[in-house]
C-alpha cells in the first residue's frame, strides 16, 4: 500500500505540474497521439507442433488476430535546469476468436529531470506498464492473466570535477499477476545503490555500482511449507561498468558482475553467479548502422525442480535509412535458457531452452504527423523438456497519427 500511495502522490504532483506548466507555455510541448493497429498471430498459445489444440483451447487452430486501438498524451519540457516529461497511454487489445482475452491497457510515465545546479542532477520517474502474460510461459490458456509492473525511483549525479562522478539512488517496484504464474511470484521490492564513474576526455568511462535489494512476496505464503517457498528474499549486485568511445562512429559498452540472492527461511533458495553484458553500436554511415549485443540474464525461478534461470542472449540488429523519410530494421536473436539450482539437494530434473527471433520492420513517415509501420516475426523454441517447443509467425501493422 505504501508503494501505490507514493507512486500515486508523485504521479498527481506531476500531472499538476505539468497541466499547470501547459496551460501556462500555451502547450507548445503538449502533443496527443492515436493509432490503429492489426497483429496476426499464427500460434498464440505457443503450443508445440503436431499438438491437438482443440482439448486445450476449444478450437483446432491456436491463430489469432489482435485489433489494437490506443490514444496518448505526452508533455515535455525543459525550464532552466529542469525538465519534465509525461506520457499516458491507454491500449485496447481486442482479441477476434478468444475474446476472453481481451483487455485494456493503462500505462503512464512520468519524469522530472531535476537539477540542482550543473554538477548535482538526476531523475525522479515513476512508471506502470499493464500488459497480457505471455504464453511463453503461461499454461493458463483458458484464463487472462493481466500483469502490473509499477515503479519508482530517484537517483543523483555529483560531479566531483571533470572526470570523477558519485552516483546514488533509491527505488520502489511492485509486480502482481492476475493468475499465478509456473516459477514467478507476485513482489514488492525496496532498492538502494550506490557508485561511482570516471569519465575520459575521449568520452569513455568506466565505474563500479553496488546495488541492494530487500523483496517481499506479496503472493500468500506461509512459514512453514513443503515447498520451500520463502516470504522474502535480499539480494546484492557488484556490477563493473565501461564504455569504449572507439571512434566518433562506433561505441561499445560493457557490464559485468556478480548477483547474490538469499533467503532467510529456506536457505535451499539461495543462488549467485556471474552475469554480464557486451554491445557494440557502429554507425557505418548516416544512413546505415547495426548494433550487436550479449547478454547474461539471472532471474529466479522457484519450482519443485529449480531455484533460478541463466539466460545468454546474443542479438544483432541492422538498420537502413532507405529514405530521410523511411526506415527498415532487421534483428536476428539466440537465446538459451539453463535452468539451475536443487532445492530439494539432488538433481531432480534438468531443462534447457533454446529460442529463435527473427524480424523486420519498416517504418514509413509520409507527414510529420502520420507514422506507418509493418512487422513481419518468426519466433521458435527447443526444449529438453517435453511440451516446451513451438513456432510461430506473426505480422504486425499500424497507423499512428500525432498532434
Amino acid at each position: 500500500m505504501p508503494v501505490r500511495r507514493c507512486q500515486r502522490l508523485i504521479v498527481l504532483a506531476l500531472s499538476l505540474g505539468v497541466a499547470a506548466a501547459a496551460w501556462a507555455e500555451g502547450a507548445d510541448d503538449l502533443r496527443f497521439s492515436a493509432s490503429l493497429g492489426q497483429l496476426r498471430d499464427s500460434n498464440l498459445f505457443r503450443l508445440p507442433s503436431g499438438v491437438d489444440p482443440t482439448p486445450l483451447i476449444g478450437r483446432s487452430s491456436a491463430a489469432e488476430t489482435v485489433n489494437i486501438t490506443a490514444l496518448g498524451v505526452n508533455y515535455q519540457r525543459s525550464y532552466s535546469l529542469q525538465r519534465v516529461e509525461f506520457d499516458v497511454r491507454v491500449t485496447d487489445y481486442k482479441y477476434q476468436n478468444f475474446d476472453y482475452l481481451s483487455f485494456l491497457a493503462k500505462n503512464y510515465r512520468a519524469a522530472w529531470n531535476w537539477s540542482y545546479t550543473p554538477h548535482l542532477y538526476g531523475v525522479l520517474r515513476t512508471t506502470r506498464d499493464q500488459s497480457l502474460n505471455s504464453f511463453v510461459d503461461f499454461r493458463g490458456f483458458n484464463q487472462r492473466n493481466l500483469r502490473t509492473d509499477d515503479a519508482t525511483e530517484f537517483d543523483a549525479t555529483y560531479e566531483l570535477d571533470a572526470r570523477w562522478r558519485l552516483k546514488g539512488g533509491l527505488s520502489r517496484s511492485s509486480r502482481s499477476n492476475g493468475e499465478p504464474v509456473t516459477g514467478e511470484s507476485d513482489y514488492r521490492t525496496r532498492a538502494l545503490q550506490a557508485g561511482v564513474q570516471y569519465v575520459m576526455p575521449s568520452g569513455s568511462s568506466a565505474g563500479f555500482r553496488i546495488r541492494t535489494t530487500d523483496g517481499t512476496y506479496t503472493t500468500r505464503r506461509t512459514i512453514p511449507n513443503a515447498g520451500l517457498f520463502d516470504t522474502d528474499y535480499t539480494q546484492t549486485d557488484n556490477l563493473l561498468t565501461a564504455t569504449w568511445a572507439i571512434s566518433r562512429d562506433t561505441r561499445a559498452e560493457f557490464t559485468f558482475g556478480h548477483r547474490n540472492r538469499s533467503h532467510p527461511n529456506y536457505p535451499q533458495r539461495n543462488f549467485s553467479d556471474f552475469l554480464g553484458s557486451a554491445s557494440v553500436n557502429w554507425a557505418y554511415s548516416g544512413k546505415t548502422g547495426v548494433v550487436a549485443a550479449w547478454t547474461r540474464e539471472l532471474s529466479a525461478y522457484q519450482t519443485a525442480d529449480f531455484n533460478f534461470t541463466q539466460t545468454n542472449r546474443f542479438s544483432i540488429g541492422p538498420v537502413w535509412q532507405i529514405s530521410p523519410k523511411t526506415t527498415v530494421r532487421v534483428t536476428l536473436e539466440h537465446a538459451i535458457r539453463d535452468f539451475r539450482g536443487t532445492p530439494a539437494g539432488i538433481v531432480t530434473a534438468q531443462r534447457r531452452d533454446t529460442t529463435n527471433d527473427a524480424s523486420v520492420s519498416i517504418n514509413w513517415e509520409p507527414y510529420r504527423f502520420l507514422l506507418l509501420s509493418a512487422s513481419l516475426q518468426n519466433s521458435r523454441r527447443s526444449s529438453t523438456a517435453p511440451g516446451f517447443g513451438f513456432n510461430s509467425n506473426a505480422i504486425n501493422v499500424s497507423a499512428q497519427f500525432t498532434y
